[in-house]
């Protein structure tokens, strides 16, 4: 059985209440299916019906989670922290004139000015632990100076404040992500598209899987058996695998590298994690050779859900397996 995309779930279900409908017009007893659950209950197509609304309840609060709550926090974040280091208003180009600075005040030889923190690789899930090393070295700057030291107009508190918003921004972005996770967690359990010993007896496969069953059972030699909706996709011929590996790097950030299965008709590399859907261009090389992706705007829950290449035309050519040996590219 193949994997039920994303975007085929909803007409699926509204199939099925469908056919559930002309079914129930066909007999003067209508279709109640008995589940297999602790203690035995029974689902009329009206309680079908509202757990299809349920599940799209919660694929609409997921993509607002993802796609617009999330983004905006963490521009917010961003925002704080500078999205360029020629940002005036922000610290990024602040804590770029400090070192400059405080050896002028300093003088070059001093030791605080052999100490001063580098800015190395700038990324969210680096702008805590930055900006807390220079509040520390900051804080010995000061009594080593007649007067507090000033950056422009910035003092260590306000340095310390804007941590603190960052800090507060960051604990936010961290609820969110995990609210995230529990509910894409919550909407699959409720679908249910996973093997079938994992899945759960209320899950709307499960459901479907049994509408199936009492169709045939009810209607047997009847037209409408004939008309029942097919759940699971028919298999296409096996794809090309190819190996990649990730590294979350906080923030929304997703680092990727993928040893290239040297499809020349490869045109784009496609993401799928949660709702949301990337594509970033990718051009054929050497077998196993291995090429590094940056994707923006990614909230990692569990393992990375669809990593693929396709064609020019938008076609599924080869397949990602995740190798967790396949080491990082320096």
């Amino acid at each position: 059985m193949g994997r039920i995309k994303e975007s085929d779930r909803l007409p699926l279900l509204d199939d099925h209440a469908s056919h559930w409908g002309e079914a129930n017009a066909l007999t003067a007893n209508p279709v109640v299916l008995d589940l297999n659950t602790v203690p035995p209950s029974t689902l009329t197509l009206a309680q079908f019906e509202q757990l299809r609304e349920d599940y799209e309840a919660k694929g609409n609060a997921e993509s607002e989670l993802e796609l617009t709550i999330l983004p905006t926090l963490r521009q917010d974040r961003d925002l704080l922290f500078g999205i360029s280091p020629t940002d005036e208003t922000a610290l990024w180009f602040w804590l770029m004139k400090y070192k400059p600075a405080v050896r002028l005040k300093l003088g070059r030889k001093k030791s605080l000015s052999r100490t001063i923190p580098n800015l190395g690789e700038i990324i969210p899930g680096t702008y805590l632990s930055l900006l807390q090393r220079f509040i520390d070295h900051w804080e010995l700057v000061n009594p080593a100076l007649p007067a507090p030291f000033v950056l422009g107009t910035m003092t260590l508190a306000d340095l310390i404040a804007k941590r603190d918003a960052i800090e507060a921004k960051a604990k936010l972005i961290a609820k969110k992500e995990a609210a995230l996770a529990l509910l894409r967690q919550q909407r699959e359990d409720l679908f249910g598209d996973v093997v079938e010993d994992d899945r759960d007896d209320t899950s709307l496969v499960t459901i479907m899987e049994t509408y199936h069953v009492a169709i045939e059972l009810k209607f047997a030699g009847q037209a409408i058996v004939t008309t029942l909706p097919r759940i699971f996709p028919e298999q296409d011929g096996p794809l090309p695998k190819f190996k990649f590996n990730w590294r979350d790097l906080g923030g929304g950030q997703l680092k990727t590298w993928v040893a290239d299965p040297a499809v020349t008709t490869a045109a784009t590399l496609y993401l799928k994690e949660g709702a949301v859907e990337q594509t970033k261009p990718f051009t054929p090389g050497v077998e196993d050779s291995v090429t590094v992706q940056t994707w923006i705007g990614i909230a990692m829950v569990g393992e990375l859900d669809v990593l693929e290449l396709r064609d020019a035309e938008g076609k599924t050519i080869a397949r990602g397996n995740r190798d967790s040996g396949l080491g990082e590219p320096s």
